[in-house]
């Protein structure tokens, strides 16, 4: 279980960070599902009117999307906008798909082990809406806000400068299974705690986290809590012992660019 004061720290580390980036506010992009939720309703309980959510429809959109997206503002009294990134995204995926180059099929997101049809595809989606929220955040002198939790980071799943490129994560530290518990705290929607999460990329609800992941994101989270704490794993079964670690050791250096270091 959360701690009970876990709501109001995070609130304050919001308050504390916004202020040491001299920015006025944050940008969200709301995307109908938990964890934007929660970020929204953290960033405005820390912020109150100097927060925006960003409602950001692409090729991958479903009515839904926008449907939750919006019920959340209303129920926090958020300020919102909405960029129909559909305009965007079509024409240059379809100018990239006629780029003369020979494609390499593969199973899996990169550096994850999560197996995805076309992810240059669909990665083309999140960077257009990371480029859409800067733009947004660099003319109100707000922050970006980041939705992803620790539960998707340590698996690699979140795309590199697309919901990846944010300056703050507020539940960056916070496994999925920490993130519902806060949305319960916090009076998120239940239809949106209820709501299964998916990628939000293909158009419908097939690319479903937990069916991606071959694992329960309740599974994975104790997993990996018992593996940090040098517990004992043979409660769990071993095929899901071994997923997870599959996952993470895929992901571990996702997040981290090389850098060439000149000798001394």
């Amino acid at each position: 279980m959360i701690d009970q004061n876990l709501s109001q720290e995070i609130q304050d580390w919001i308050e504390q960070e916004v202020d040491k980036r001299n920015a006025d506010g944050a940008v969200i992009g709301l995307s109908g599902g938990i964890d934007s939720s929660v970020v929204a309703a953290l960033s405005k309980k820390a912020l109150g009117d100097n927060v925006l959510g960003v409602m950001l429809p692409a090729n991958g959109t479903i009515n839904k999307d926008v449907e939750y997206a919006e019920l959340l503002a209303d129920k926090f009294d958020i300020e919102t906008l909405k960029v129909n990134m559909k305009e965007i995204n079509e024409p240059l995926e379809k100018r990239l798909k006629n780029i003369d180059i020979e494609e390499t099929k593969r199973e899996h997101w990169p550096q994850t082990k999560i197996p995805t049809p076309n992810p240059a595809e669909q990665n083309i989606q999140t960077r257009l809406r990371m480029m859409t929220l800067y733009y947004i955040a660099e003319k109100k002198n707000y922050v970006v806000m980041g939705t992803s939790n620790k539960s998707e980071m340590l698996t690699g799943y979140f795309t590199l400068y697309g919901d990846g490129g944010t300056d703050m994560r507020p539940i960056g530290d916070l496994n999925k299974t920490q993130v519902w518990e806060l949305a319960e705290v916090l009076g998120v929607p239940e239809e949106i705690i209820n709501r299964p999460p998916t990628g939000g990329c293909r158009g419908d609800e097939s690319d479903r986290d937990e069916k991606e992941f071959g694992i329960s994101y309740e599974d994975f989270d104790q997993i990996y809590e018992s593996i940090n704490n040098n517990d004992d794993l043979s409660k769990f079964e071993k095929g899901d012992v071994k997923r997870v670690k599959e996952l993470i050791d895929a992901a571990k250096e996702k997040d981290h660019v090389p850098i060439f270091k000149i000798a001394e």
